[in-house]
């Protein structure tokens, strides 16, 4: 997907239409893709809508983006991003790879008689699907071994987008001399623009269940053999993982569809560690002093998995050590509450 760091501090009002009134957001815009770090964890009324939302009806469902496909036709709210075209090396280039595996997609899903919508960049406002899948290759330079595969679904993924991606990932596990890009998922592809519907119109319904995938890494040899010769092959791989979702899938159980929702949260008075993984025994990336406030992203048992903008990264922290906040804020560059504690 390619990726460049810059972070700037966002004001966006989304006007009324589409059936969303108006609304304020204060948030982080990082890398490629904004992400879902507003000020407040508000509930757009597009979203409070969509709890009467209906099942779908008649075949099975699948939107598929090729990735950075007519980028520049994006709209106004999403014009930053007409210039990410995507990754290059030498002649070859993602969006072709992204546009010729979802081409095969498609037609494997219409001779399913599944009804397939190719998607391009600017996402129809609100879209319905079954499943979504944005299609992906990636890059790095001066690193040609890192190669690999690796998936996602969206911030506070709904049980279904958890399922999907489940699905998704044992398809790929599957396949003999494909290896996994282990711990390549990058808060932008959790946060990608298609998933935002609390900030964008043109954003996917967050009753989709939705999967980012990047295939490889044209920078890699062998991936990007496998990449520029073969699309059928990768369409075949993500095919078998909808095959298996839609196997256990019930469309009526519109309570799996819901996205996951947290409440800000703010570290208790002897301030917290926030851990690699939701474990005790795990590796401290940082501690967060007392009353530091920050945004949930997942949740694990007795764990909460945070977003820590200082970091620009994600970590676990203990429900116990932590206390529900109604009074979400970002600590800004200076302020006290934050204590490397190395990676």
């Amino acid at each position: 997907m390619g990726a460049r760091r810059k972070l700037r501090i966002w004001i966006l009002g989304v006007a009324a239409g589409a059936g969303l009134t108006s609304v304020v957001a204060i948030g982080l815009w990082a890398l490629n893709e904004p992400q879902l770090f507003s000020r407040r964890d508000f509930q757009p009324a597009a979203f409070a809508a969509t709890t009467a939302v209906q099942p779908l009806h008649g075949p099975w469902v699948v939107a598929v983006q090729p990735g950075h496909w007519e980028i520049a036709q994006l709209p106004p709210e999403l014009a930053r991003l007409r210039d990410n075209t995507g990754a290059v090396f030498g002649s070859v280039r993602e969006v072709d790879i992204n546009k010729a595996v979802a081409d095969a997609l498609v037609a494997e899903l219409d001779a399913l008689g599944w009804k397939a919508i190719l998607v391009p960049a600017a996402v129809p406002p609100q879209l319905r699907a079954d499943a979504f899948i944005a299609i992906h290759a990636d890059s790095t330079d001066g690193d040609p071994g890192r190669r690999g595969w690796k998936l996602s679904a969206p911030w506070r993924a709904s049980a279904d987008s958890r399922a999907l991606a489940a699905s998704l990932r044992q398809a790929f596990a599957a396949q003999t001399g494909l290896v996994q890009d282990i711990d390549g998922v990058t808060v932008n592809m959790r946060g990608y623009f298609a998933f935002n519907y609390r900030r964008f119109v043109h954003a996917m319904s967050p009753y989709t269940p939705a999967v980012i995938i990047e295939l490889g890494f044209i920078s890699n040899a062998t991936d990007r053999a496998l990449l520029t010769g073969r699309p059928a092959f990768w369409a075949d791989i993500i095919l078998e993982g909808l095959k298996g979702y839609f196997a256990s899938f019930n469309r009526a159980a519109i309570a799996s569809l819901r996205p996951l929702e947290l409440p800000w949260v703010a570290a208790g008075p002897q301030g917290v560690a926030v851990r690699r993984l939701p474990s005790d025994a795990s590796q401290v990336l940082w501690t967060l002093g007392p009353g530091t406030v920050v945004l949930p992203v997942d949740t694990s048992g007795s764990w909460y998995e945070v977003f820590v903008r200082r970091q620009f990264a994600t970590g676990w922290v203990p429900k116990s050590e932590v206390v529900v906040t109604a009074d979400p804020h970002w600590p800004m560059p200076g302020e006290r509450g934050y204590e490397p504690a190395g990676r």
